[in-house]
């Protein structure tokens, strides 16, 4: 297992860069720490001056690259040098004013619309720039997983009162809601043009459902144990499990078809299924991302940590060639990576300081993807 080092800065720095660029008065200062395996943990501080960004420990290198990008190393430490962005774009949820932190969230593509939805059983439909458009009431649970349908204007939604509800995104209403798990829903996807659903819950259970009909058309009894998350592609449902294992079900044949890991070992948290590159992706809750190839199910492909923190959130990302994916962890740590051999992270995003990461999306655009995330501290953020 391949360990990597990091670097964690202090969220706001752009603040005490901007300042330091309009020679406003006084010092400005932010925080860096430096956690590299098998060393002690390095703490400093970097002085922003309005051309350059000066670290009180030599051990650590910064440079500015914009007013929401630098690059931050530690050639000492065997850290690489990566570039930290700040975001360009933040969505202040109205879940801050009931203090009940974003537990879920999605966006429609490529991005005009977000759902929201907190502790408190409410979702909020928003305008990305920031307008209210329309609260969703219904359930009696925390919020645990929102999923806009394909048409932008129809949201999926599940919560801990064990219902999955489907409401309009336009007026509030909710004319159909799935009653049949026995535990917490902990996941949700769409298949194709949303006629049908898929469900998660901490029964155990994965359920397929007919929307127009309400009814259940299949469950598969996955584990004893919960089921954390789940990905659909129309090769694979694939589902993370408390127990240890990531399992592979045949969409078409409706069976079983590979399992990955073994049960007793660290709970699976988030998975992914790369499609193109045929690749199974699992965060666990002990911070280690594991990776297994769809066509030798016999041994790990590859596997890394970054801390020791749970991964909450694995998402693909379409960058290049080579297999990607965006990483957000419990300590609030998101991040993109190349899976290649050695691992290689790309870019390090900084919002959210140590609130855990509850969802990643990724909507496309003209340069590269834009990185969506929220954490529980209720702002939804773009980068």
């Amino acid at each position: 297992m391949q360990v990597l080092g990091y670097i964690a800065v202090q969220p706001d720095w752009p603040i005490d860069v901007t300042n330091a660029q309009n020679k406003v008065e006084g010092e400005h200062k932010f925080w860096v720490s430096a956690y590299a395996p098998s060393e002690p943990s390095l703490h400093t501080s970097v002085r922003a001056t309005a051309d350059a960004l000066l670290v009180d420990d030599a051990r650590i290198e910064a440079s500015l690259v914009s007013s929401r990008q630098l690059h931050l190393s530690s050639p000492s430490l065997s850290i690489p040098r990566c570039v930290y962005t700040a975001p360009s774009r933040t969505v202040a949820c109205t879940q801050i004013a009931r203090g009940t932190g974003v537990r879920a969230f999605d966006i429609t593509q490529p991005g005009g619309l977000i759902v929201a939805g907190g502790d408190d059983g409410a979702l909020d439909v928003y305008e990305t720039h920031g307008t209210h458009r329309v609260r969703l009431e219904g359930h009696i649970g925390d919020i645990t997983s929102c999923v806009f349908f394909p048409s932008g204007q129809v949201v999926l939604s599940g919560a801990t009162d064990m219902q999955i509800k489907i409401w309009s995104a336009c007026d509030g209403t909710n004319p159909v809601t799935l009653v049949g798990h026995t535990g917490a829903i902990t996941d949700l996807c769409i298949i194709g043009v949303g006629k049908r659903v898929v469900s998660a819950a901490k029964d155990g259970c994965v359920k397929v459902w007919e929307c127009g009909t309400s009814s259940c058309l299949h469950t598969y009894e996955v584990s004893v144990d919960a089921v954390n998350a789940i990905w659909y592609d129309e090769s694979a449902l694939v589902a993370a499990c408390e127990d240890g294992r990531v399992v592979v079900i045949d969409p078409a044949e409706q069976v079983i078809k590979a399992v990955f890991g073994k049960k007793g070992e660290p709970s699976m948290r988030s998975v992914a299924y790369d499609a193109r590159n045929r690749l199974v992706i699992g965060g666990r809750a002990d911070g280690v991302v594991c990776v297994w190839d769809m066509d030798n199910p016999d041994g790990m492909k590859l596997s890394f940590r970054r801390g020791n923190a749970s991964v909450s959130v694995i998402r693909l990302v379409f960058q290049s060639t080579e297999p990607r994916i965006c990483v957000g962890t419990e300590d609030g740590q998101l991040y993109t990576a190349a899976l290649s051999d050695p691992v290689t992270v790309i870019e390090d995003f900084v919002a959210f300081d140590v609130n855990p990461i509850s969802q990643i999306r990724i909507t496309p655009s003209a340069s590269r993807p834009h990185i969506w995330a929220a954490a529980q501290d209720s702002r939804v953020c773009m980068f």
